[in-house]
């Protein structure tokens, strides 16, 4: 396994001696930020292949070529240690899981949707009880949208039809009922989260907003940042009707903006049709830029035919490339991975994998599909998804991760 350091000795990396950087701009996430143009170096780097250099603001820029980092260990996968699930009719059959979390003891917090209720599994999968259920009392549910553990004992619970954020404690017990203000809008899966401080974050989508409240069950704003626009001009649309249901969507591969939130309370964005990370601060300062040389594929031939085909629109308007990342997952030790994009935006199993310095890992596969629908939690070296079987049954998997040749 890999070494975990401190994110602050990649923060204040230098340029190697001999070696400049020259600035220029470019919008991203709607915001103007910096990018690096770096100059031909008098010095190596000191990993063979990865660059590494630092802004006169500080910001760090660390450089992938599309190669993985062999001189620090093998080859990496994830493996199957745990699964929860069944089609008996306990508190482990599942309707439809939308959010997940973890405690310090490693009990597990499944929020289903279909069935609005939470069940707490201990950490080798044994159910311990479930609790809410339909309804406008006191810790129930009309919409079940998310849940964030937060230590030392508070697990949070949004409802959006409800207008509220829910406290409860690692038994199921109604601690603080917090109402919202009312909105027409709401993101589902609830993108709610927790730092290592504790500080619970959160996107208000009728305000297009991040918030950064304080430690406790006290929803105390401690700093908002507007969300960034679509970094790119709005995509075509395309319409489907389903069950008399006029449905509008994005034409596939339609570049996007990427966000999310690291233990550290940053907020990490990108652009899907772009192999570059932006770890951000409540600030607007941007930290790090991480880069990985991958070029976009060309949308041509049978596959762009089909696509026109099943949309309805002109071949001349689909995109020249597909997208090169899915979705950010920063985990709790630092690394921070990025799914690949999977056909119909299905399910995955493959990733790229930074430590937490920037530096390339490369690819982890993992030995079962994981439906990106449900946020997998990313832990110290653990990953815990949804996965569903040929029939459409779902399953809680605990994957931690391990040396490829095991």
């Amino acid at each position: 396994m890999l070494s975990i350091g401190s994110l602050r000795n990649a923060l204040r990396v230098r340029p190697p001696n001999g070696c400049h950087a020259v600035e220029a701009t470019f919008a991203v996430t709607g915001l103007v930020m910096a990018a690096v143009v770096l100059a031909a170096c008098e010095e190596a780097p000191s990993l063979p292949g990865i660059q590494v250099d630092t802004l006169p603001s500080g910001r760090v820029v660390v450089a992938n070529p599309d190669v993985p980092l062999a001189p620090d260990g093998p080859p990496l996968r994830l493996v199957e240690e745990l699964r929860i699930g069944s089609v008996d009719g306990g508190c482990d059959a599942f309707g439809s899981v939308v959010a997940m979390a973890e405690d310090e003891a490693g009990r597990i917090y499944v929020a289903d949707f279909r069935n609005d209720e939470i069940s707490i599994f201990t950490p080798t999968g044994e159910c311990l009880r479930s609790f809410g259920g339909e309804g406008e009392g006191p810790g129930e549910f009309r919409m079940l949208s998310g849940i964030a553990w937060q230590p030392p004992g508070f697990l949070w619970a949004k409802d959006p039809l409800n207008d509220r954020l829910t406290v409860f404690d690692s038994l199921g017990a109604v601690l603080v009922t917090h109402t919202l203000e009312r909105s027409l809008s709401a993101s589902i899966p609830w993108r709610g989260s927790v730092d290592r401080q504790g500080h619970l974050h959160d996107f208000v989508l009728s305000r297009v907003v991040h918030i950064k409240y304080g430690i406790g069950p006290d929803l105390v704003v401690l700093d908002t940042l507007p969300a960034p626009e679509t970094p790119v001009p709005e995509p075509p649309t395309y319409t489907q009707t389903s069950g008399g249901i006029a449905m509008m969507s994005y034409l596939p591969h339609s570049p996007d903006g990427l966000w999310a939130v690291d233990h550290d309370g940053h907020i990490w964005r990108a652009r899907t049709d772009l192999f570059e990370l932006h770890e951000t601060t409540y600030d607007g300062d941007t930290l790090r830029t991480v880069r990985l040389a991958r070029s976009p594929e060309r949308l041509e031939g049978r596959e762009r035919d089909s696509i026109a085909a099943a949309t309805g629109v002109r071949a001349s308007q689909l995109p020249e490339t597909k997208e090169v990342l899915g979705a950010i997952y920063p985990g709790a030790d630092g690394w921070t991975w990025v799914s690949r994009v999977s056909v119909d935006r299905g399910p995955v199993d493959l990733f790229d994998v930074f430590d937490e310095r920037g530096r390339y890992l490369g690819p982890v596969s993992s030995p079962v599909p994981i439906e990106l629908t449900t946020t997998p939690v990313f832990g110290s070296g653990t990953v815990l998804a949804v996965t569903e079987d040929e029939l459409g049954v779902q399953y809680i998997v605990r994957l931690p991760v391990r040396p490829l040749q095991e």
